[in-house]
C-alpha cells in the first residue's frame, strides 16, 4: 500500500540546497529579559528561605535528641540488612530442599519403570534402544555381464557378489 505523494508525509534534510552562509553561522536563541525588579524581588524570596530553614534546623536539637535519632537510625539500618540477608539465606535453604525433593521423586519414578520393565513378562530385556532392523538379503541378478565386460578386471568383484562371493577384500 503507497502513500500518495504528499510534501508533507516525509522530509528529508537535502545538503546541496543549504545555504553557506546559514549553515556556518550557530543558531541563535532569544533570550527573555527579566526585569530587575523581578530579580530583586526572587533573590529576596531565595535569602529568606535558607533564614527559615537554617533557625528550623537550629531549633530541632531543642526538640529531639540528634545524636540518639542518627544512632536509631543506623541501628535500624543495619538490623535490617541482617533481616534481608537472613531472609535471602533461608530462602536459598527453602529452594535447595526443594530441588533435593525432585530429584528424589525423578530418581524414583525412573527405577520404578526400569523395574516394572525388567519384570514385566514378554519385554525385551535388551534395553530401551532402537532396535536393529534385519535387511533382507539383496535379490540374485541373473543376468551375465555383457561379452564387451567379461574381461574386465575391475568389474571381477561384481561377477564374485553374484556368484554368492563375499566382494571384493580391502586393505
Amino acid at each position: 500500500m503507497a502513500l500518495p505523494r504528499n510534501p508533507l508525509n516525509l522530509q528529508l534534510p537535502n545538503p546541496s540546497l543549504v545555504t553557506a552562509n546559514r549553515g556556518s553561522q550557530p543558531a541563535r536563541r532569544r533570550r527573555r529579559r527579566i526585569s530587575r525588579l523581578r530579580q530583586a524581588l526572587m533573590g529576596v524570596l531565595l535569602v529568606s528561605a535558607g533564614i527559615a530553614l537554617l533557625l528550623a534546623l537550629l531549633r530541632l536539637p531543642a526538640q529531639l535528641d540528634t545524636m540518639l535519632l542518627v544512632s536509631t537510625a543506623i541501628a535500624n539500618l543495619i538490623k535490617g540488612l541482617s533481616h534481608l540477608g537472613l531472609g535471602l539465606l533461608q530462602l536459598a535453604g527453602v529452594l535447595a530442599v526443594a530441588l533435593v525433593a525432585l530429584l528424589a521423586l525423578v530418581l524414583l519414578g525412573a527405577g520404578l519403570s526400569r523395574w516394572i520393565r525388567a519384570l514385566a513378562p514378554n519385554s525385551p530385556s535388551n534395553g530401551p534402544g532402537p532396535k536393529r532392523k534385519l535387511r533382507a538379503p539383496l535379490p540374485h541378478d541373473t543376468q551375465p555381464l555383457p561379452p564387451q565386460f567379461e574381461g574386465d578386471p575391475s568389474l571381477q568383484w561384481l561377477q564374485s557378489l553374484r556368484d554368492g562371493g563375499d566382494g571384493p577384500r580391502f586393505r
